[in-house]
């Protein structure tokens, strides 16, 4: 036998690693963006700028990055910006994200100084930086997910299990072109988990330790709810009551090197703690306050994460199926393992199915679900080992579906990059209308779901699309309004009792007493709003004007606004005036208009 042939055979799944490896680098390369660091990824990366560039390392002033933004047009609003007790602006996302960009921020801030770009934490040597940065934690990832599966399986079923995480599922996308995105650091951070377990359950080194300590530490300062991985090595050798005692015994036996671990963790987290107690007087604080998007634990959206053709995991992701069969076999060889595993599993899936924006934004396919991929790829990889003994009718029809399910995902992939795939608007009717076709129509976009901007504007411009439902006028008014009146009278109701549908359009019409005195810049605000007992959510405020003249002395206004995205039917919408000024005005009436789609 060819020796070359021989030393490929003996390490066939490094070589696919390899030729993975080198595939993504030239593709990510080839393919950066001068906004990288928009949206969420702004949230992620603006306390290194902030610290090292404009010397505001707590986030207390937001005009510089206003400014930034102004400039660059990196996100429409700022909501990377969240607000401590007393109403000063913090970081909305935690250090965990930042802390892991470090190094890959002074390589660019360096490379800025020499090649004289501008130093300013958002010239093309950050954007390259920050995507090398990306790439290190993929390939990291890679191979420690290797190294797991050669543990369990052989060099064939192991590369046959990379080539499937890769190129079957959504994978693709959030490590190669959006790696710059959570997912990417914790499906690093999981693989390494996984494997320092083993290792530390073989050997009990030290070292192996405090590898699980840093992974589950910055996991948790990446995304708070994945502590949940701590099932794992918890769990790992546990599979009944003598197994358990048995692990306890060991727990106990090196709680020295468990007290190292510790420390370790909080030296790690230190930084955030720090933050927040300085920010807030409190060691552990919750910045992300947004009432609009939250935990329904009582009500997850299961089906919906998994088969609505908007972001359906079975619908983009098929080939995942056969992971969730592997968890079979996975148990029937490995029980001392497979509790563990399925345990993290199960309960990371169920917080993500909780959600309640359960589609991820513009995500492909269902996104954080990425995180338990190097979970999945072992039950993959029990599934390939049982299939790989069985007749060849059975390996055919496997075959046959991973192969479909490789393309299915590979071309839909390429329908998003070429906007054919709509990343917020899908609906079941669209998903068909455009299946495996490379254009899509005027015709077939009508058929997506109601277009929602994030610039903050109510602009109801196809209102023939709509129809008046109802109208209502709000009651006890006329109202005055003066220095000691700083709020009027509210339309409150709940929003399933002014409609069904999933959004409605609020057309809130003001008539007053003309003052002509009155500063124009001082006038009352009207605002509407959302209303749930965590706060208010969809906030939207209009500056009183006079837009028409209803007779000697009295005008109109008129706002018009779009429901957001309903958590609860029982939530609800309020709208009142807002005397921010203490300006004497008075409002004759407030009439409310409802819209549905025709």
């Amino acid at each position: 036998m060819n020796p070359v042939f021989t030393v490929l055979k003996s390490s066939f799944s490094s070589t696919i690693l390899l030729v993975i490896c080198l595939t993504i680098l030239v593709f990510r390369l080839g393919n950066v963006s001068e906004k990288e660091t928009s949206w969420d990824v702004l949230g992620y990366y603006l306390p290194l700028p902030a610290t090292f560039i404009y010397d505001d390392p707590l986030m207390e002033n937001r005009q510089w990055i206003e400014k930034v933004n102004e400039e660059k047009q990196l996100t429409d609003t700022l909501y990377q910006i969240s607000s401590t007790p007393d109403g000063k602006p913090m970081y909305f996302f935690l250090l965990g994200m930042a802390m892991l960009f470090l190094p890959f921020f002074l390589l660019g801030h360096g490379s800025a100084f020499l090649l004289g770009y501008p130093m300013d934490g958002f010239s093309e040597p950050y954007q390259y930086a920050l995507v090398l940065g990306g790439l290190f934690y993929t390939f990291l990832g890679l191979f420690y997910l290797r190294k797991t599966l050669l543990h369990f399986f052989t060099e064939k079923t192991s590369a046959i299990v990379l080539v499937i995480i890769v190129l079957g599922t959504n994978y693709s996308h959030h490590l190669t072109l959006k790696n710059l995105e959570t997912v990417n650091v914790l499906f690093f951070f999981v693989a390494v988990l996984i494997w320092n377990t083993i290792q530390w359950h073989n050997t009990q080194k030290i070292i192996n330790l405090l590898m699980i300590g840093a992974s589950v530490t910055f996991m948790s300062l990446v995304k708070p709810s994945e502590i949940l991985i701590l099932f794992l090595p918890l769990f790992y050798g546990v599979y009944n009551k003598e197994s358990f005692a048995r692990k306890w015994r060991l727990l106990l036996q090196y709680k020295v090197q468990f007290i190292g671990m510790f420390a370790l963790c909080l030296l790690i987290a230190l930084p955030q703690m720090s933050y927040w107690f300085v920010r807030t007087g409190s060691l552990f604080y919750d910045s992300y306050i947004n009432p609009g998007v939250g935990l329904d634990v009582t009500s997850p959206y299961i089906f919906e994460s998994l088969f609505s053709f908007k972001k359906g995991w079975f619908i983009y992701t098929p080939v995942m199926i056969l992971s969730l069969i592997g968890f079979y076999f996975f148990f029937k060889k490995k029980k001392e393992v497979a509790l563990s595993f399925f345990l993290y599993f199960i309960f990371t899936a169920y917080i993500i199915f909780s959600w309640t924006e359960w589609w991820y934004g513009a995500a492909f396919s269902n996104r954080p679900l990425i995180t338990v991929y190097p979970i999945l790829a072992v039950s993959l990889g029990f599934f390939v080992q049982f299939v790989s003994k069985q007749k060849n009718i059975l390996k055919g029809i496997v075959s046959v579906f991973v192969l479909m399910s490789v393309f299915l995902n590979q071309f839909q992939w390429w329908q998003l990059r070429a906007g054919i795939l709509e990343p917020y608007r899908m609906t079941k009717e669209y998903y068909f209308a455009t299946f495996l076709k490379t254009t899509a129509t005027n015709s077939d976009r009508e058929l997506l779901s109601v277009f929602r901007n994030f610039n903050g504007s109510h602009d109801f411009n196809n209102r023939e699309e709509y129809k008046l439902v109802s109208e209502q006028l709000v009651q006890n008014f006329p109202f005055e309004l003066d220095s000691e009146i700083e709020f009027s009278p509210s339309f409150e109701t709940a929003y399933g009792e002014l409609t069904n549908e999933d959004h409605i359009w609020i057309e809130v019409e003001v008539q007053f007493q003309e003052y002509p005195e009155i500063d124009s810049l001082k006038m009352p605000l009207l605002i509407t709003h959302i209303n749930r007992k965590e706060g208010a959510y969809g906030y939207f405020s209009s500056q009183i004007r006079k837009e028409i003249s209803m007779g000697e002395k009295e005008s109109k206004f008129t706002a018009t606004y779009m429901t957001p995205n309903i958590r609860n039917s029982r939530d609800g919408v309020k709208i009142y005036i807002w005397n921010k000024y203490k300006t004497e005005l008075e409002v004759n009436s407030i009439k409310v208009k409802i819209f549905e789609k025709v």
